[in-house]
């Protein structure tokens, strides 16, 4: 199963929503991301927040046919994690998360972790806007891209040992990778997927468009 959780961030435009939603079973909508869902007329399937951010006319408007998940405004968590502990109940495959980019960088941190708390249920999951979809990883994996699309990886929390970047235009062997290291920022794909191995650790990656 595949949840679409959508918060209250960047916007995203019609295509990526619509992309991503068509090929979803399940619609959870953080707050003000209900703003979004309202403006092409998209009913989730539950809606999760302390509704501060969101006009009465839109939680009128959703209210009758959404199931409600309403919690007080102050609390622990955010309204973003708290749509994605409700996708755990449905126990996904795979999570994307939209509207979760934005001005609001101490919320980006925030939706790092839950990409990381993901990874380590097993569940695919990405982050995604109009210009960069993050992901993570741990183990070796292909990625996909155009020839000439921009990828940056970084290390998250511990050191990444023994990294290689392969069939990339910046091809790297055997780097110990530590989070904030510049030296894999800005890479190209090429004509095929490229490769990224590495012995232990997590890999943070974004594939990136200006």
């Amino acid at each position: 199963m595949k949840v679409v959780v959508i918060s209250g961030g960047k916007m995203p435009s019609e295509k990526l929503l619509y992309d991503e939603i068509e090929k979803c079973e399940y619609i959870i909508c953080a707050d003000s991301g209900a703003n979004c869902l309202y403006k092409y007329k998209i009913s989730p399937n539950i809606l999760v927040g302390d509704f501060d951010s969101i006009d009465d006319e839109i939680f009128s408007y959703f209210k009758n046919n959404t199931r409600i998940v309403e919690v007080p405004c102050e609390k622990d968590f955010t309204d973003t994690e708290l749509a994605f502990n409700e996708a755990l109940k449905l126990s996904p495959d795979e999570i994307s998360f939209l509207g979760c980019t934005g001005t609001r960088l101490d919320h980006i941190f925030g939706n790092l972790g839950l990409l990381y708390k993901c990874i380590k249920s097993g569940i695919k999951a990405s982050i995604k806007d109009d210009n960069n979809t993050l992901f993570m990883i741990d183990k070796t994996t292909k990625i996909q891209g155009k020839k000439g699309e921009i990828f940056s990886i970084q290390g998250f929390r511990d050191e990444v040992k023994a990294l290689y970047i392969e069939n990339a235009k910046y091809p790297l062997k055997n780097y110990n990778l530590n989070f904030g290291d510049s030296r894999t920022v800005s890479n190209e794909f090429l004509d095929e997927p490229v490769t990224i191995r590495f012995e232990n650790g997590i890999v943070i990656v974004m594939k990136c468009t200006d």
